[in-house]
């Protein structure tokens, strides 16, 4: 059994699908009695019923169980991560969701005639890197590959990189980092 949190998410997606109760049980094949206890949350349906119910409204048991602010995750400009290099020419800013275990994306700028030299990930971690502002040399393995505004990069995180701001202007850009879990 799973604590009903799911009725007023029922109620509105049958309004939205223009169903009755009547409707909606019978296509989930339940009785229209226990769509109407679970709606008016007076009980504790059974998982059965609840993913019976998701079915017929063409949805998902998450779908039902989130509420409207669950749905979207805000990070406050306060609490955003903040990295800066030793020297201070690289700053960046953590605009991904904090604590996210598979993706990292990060708004960054590196002063004129700076490098920045990234740490390698883990095996299988991807990196996209993309120039809003300014221009930048980025250096894979050794490999040097110029990006101007506009341009976008991607490459395997776990060699040794960096990005050369050749420039006489500030380089804006946005890395994005994703790391895939070992799932050996």
């Amino acid at each position: 059994m799973i604590t009903n949190l799911v009725g007023n998410c029922i109620r509105e997606l049958r309004a939205k699908r223009k169903m009755t109760q009547q409707q909606l049980a019978d296509k989930a094949e339940i009785p229209r009695a226990t769509l109407a206890t679970i709606e008016k949350d007076e009980s504790n349906p059974s998982l059965a019923a609840v993913y019976k119910i998701a079915v017929a409204l063409d949805s998902t048991i998450d779908d039902l169980l989130e509420t409207h602010h669950d749905r979207v995750e805000v990070t406050l400009r306060e609490v955003m991560g903040k990295t800066e290099s030793g020297d201070g020419a690289y700053r960046a800013t953590t605009v991904s969701p904090l604590g996210s275990p598979t993706i990292s994306q990060q708004l960054f700028q590196l002063d004129p005639a700076s490098t920045y030299h990234g740490k390698p990930h883990p095996p299988g971690s991807e990196e996209y890197l993309h120039i809003t502002q300014g221009q930048v040399v980025l250096e894979i393995a050794g490999e040097k590959t110029e990006l101007r505004v506009g341009d976008s990069a991607h490459f395997r995180g776990n060699v040794k990189h960096s990005y050369h701001n050749t420039g006489t202007t500030q380089t804006h850009g946005i890395v994005t980092i994703v790391e895939f879990p070992d799932v050996g």
